[in-house]
């Protein structure tokens, strides 16, 4: 018998009305918001461009289970919604990234911090004018975009006490990620190393409990259905495992697939698992010198990836990131009625390249 895939538990047409609401959102917005501020309706402008563009991978990871599972007629709108909820939360998260990062490319392109920058200045405005303007307005359009993510929840066709449950578990999930966020920031601008366990924990937190625990759970407690033993565990490896893949593919992936900088990590200096495997090893005094450098170039960043294959710490987080697809797997098969979704969602993970 062949493995199940995800394309088998997602509805294709649920997925095309998700993006459908994620566009008219935004346009709605703008329109309320033209009436009295043109530079608010031109953030909301970049915002309708961007939001429903993604993978929706969040979206089809809802609608996937809460299909396996079996939605009643009467929750079809309520699940609908929080698909949208999920992807409101998703592109809130990377509006703010994007601020805390300093990237002014999302998807190989201007993102909104570089075109509001743009826009939102005289034309003989600094670059540190244009990137503090630009940086104000992402942090802001964020938390427009999150707000949207509650309306969502607040205006839901379901029971009062679903609707909790469901408001509970996205308060419980802000504070994973951004206690995952926080940690990240602190372990780039700290002189002492973090140690592998410390960067796996903030992976899985950063990510992972958006990512995949997040709609998980929704899914089930919004058809009002039984979370089974060992869900939390599945979610937990799984979500660490597309953090890793986010931490490869930053580094060595194609960045016309990836679409952003190879070397933006390293600019940064992000201290991934990667970073945290090459800190044990003899390249590590050359590769520490370039970590966090806002001057690197194209070609010290090259230098560097090429340190980080030497080293060895592409191949320990490859098998990092093979152990954790390995464990969700089992884990997988423990989960009874929820074996064979949760089993593509392992498949689809490991066939990623973006």
């Amino acid at each position: 018998m062949a493995s199940p895939r995800i394309a088998d538990f997602v509805d294709v047409d649920g997925v095309a009305e998700v993006r459908r609401r994620l566009a008219a959102i935004p346009l709605e917005q703008r329109r309320r918001a033209a009436a009295y501020s043109p530079d608010l309706a031109q953030i909301w402008d970049v915002i309708a461009e961007n939001l429903s563009e993604g993978k929706l991978v969040r979206p089809a990871i809802l609608l996937a289970v809460a299909n396996a599972v079996g939605t009643r007629e009467d929750q079809h709108e309520a699940v609908l919604e929080l698909a949208v909820a999920v992807e409101m939360l998703h592109h809130a998260f990377l509006l703010h990234d994007d601020v805390i990062d300093h990237d002014v490319v999302r998807r190989g392109r201007p993102n909104l911090i570089a075109r509001i920058g743009e826009e939102l200045t005289a034309p003989d405005a600094t670059e540190a004018e244009r990137r503090a303007v630009g940086e104000a307005a992402g942090i802001l359009a964020g938390d427009l975009v999150l707000s949207q993510a509650h309306q969502c929840l607040a205006r839901l066709h379901t029971s009062q006490a679903v609707r909790l449950r469901l408001l509970d578990l996205l308060q419980e999930t802000l504070q994973h990620s951004i206690a995952g966020e926080l940690a990240d920031v602190g372990f780039s601008r700290q002189s002492l190393r973090p140690s592998l366990d410390d960067v796996l924990a903030m992976s899985q937190s950063k990510t992972g409990a958006y990512t995949v625990r997040l709609p998980l759970l929704w899914a089930l407690i919004v058809i009002e259905a039984d979370v089974p033993d060992g869900l939390e565990d599945f979610a937990a490896a799984l979500g660490l495992a597309f953090q890793l893949q986010d931490d490869l593919l930053g580094l060595f992936g194609d960045p016309e697939l990836v679409g952003k900088d190879p070397v933006s990590d390293i600019r940064e200096g992000k201290y991934t698992a990667v970073m945290a495997h090459a800190s044990d090893s003899p390249q590590w005094a050359e590769i520490s010198t370039y970590l966090g450098s806002a001057d690197l170039t194209a070609d010290d960043g090259a230098h560097v990836l090429a340190l980080l294959e030497a080293s060895g710490a592409r191949r320990a987080v490859e098998q990092d990131l093979s152990d954790a697809l390995e464990r969700a797997l089992r884990l997988a098969g423990e989960s009874g009625p929820l074996a064979q979704v949760l089993h593509a969602l392992v498949l689809a993970l490991t066939e990623r390249r973006s």
